[in-house]
């Protein structure tokens, strides 16, 4: 097992990759309020997507990274999702792993019927997931020294 950083170092990592979680959850909610606008507009659709991914991929990073502030040690996605999952910080197990596999699925997939859906999901379900993740680690971000 690979030893962990030291605490100031872990520290600063998972809050180094949080001020890119905000900026990338911001950019996401951005995208959807344009899409909301346009909504058969293919450009922004794919800005959707994109942005989903970048903070999907920062969401998992960064909880891997405040996971590891706290001692525990989890490296693949899954295993993160279901760490984070048991120590409460993601309420909705189940969302995350759907969210994990739609990630995958919207980087090998690209036909429109598919993007309109994933694009939905997103909007529909997906948001609600990333902002508790988003508000609880501001919170956790405000509390640490």
């Amino acid at each position: 097992m690979a030893a962990l950083p030291p605490p100031a170092q872990s520290d600063i990592r998972w809050k180094q990759r949080f001020d890119n979680l905000q900026r990338a959850y911001q950019r996401l909610r951005w995208a959807l309020e344009i899409h909301q606008q346009d909504p058969d507009n293919d450009l922004i659709r794919m800005a959707v997507i994109k942005a989903y991914e970048f903070t999907f991929e920062l969401s998992w990073k960064t909880l891997k990274d405040f996971l590891a502030y706290n001692g525990i040690d989890a490296k693949l996605p899954r295993e993160v999702l279901k760490q984070a999952f048991a120590t409460g910080l993601v309420i909705d197990g189940q969302l995350w792993i759907d969210m994990l596999e739609e990630r995958n699925l919207m980087a090998h997939t690209y036909d429109d019927a598919r993007a309109r859906k994933a694009v939905d999901q997103i909007q529909e379900r997906y948001l609600s997931g990333l902002q508790q993740l988003h508000d609880l680690l501001a919170s956790k971000r405000q509390e640490a020294p």
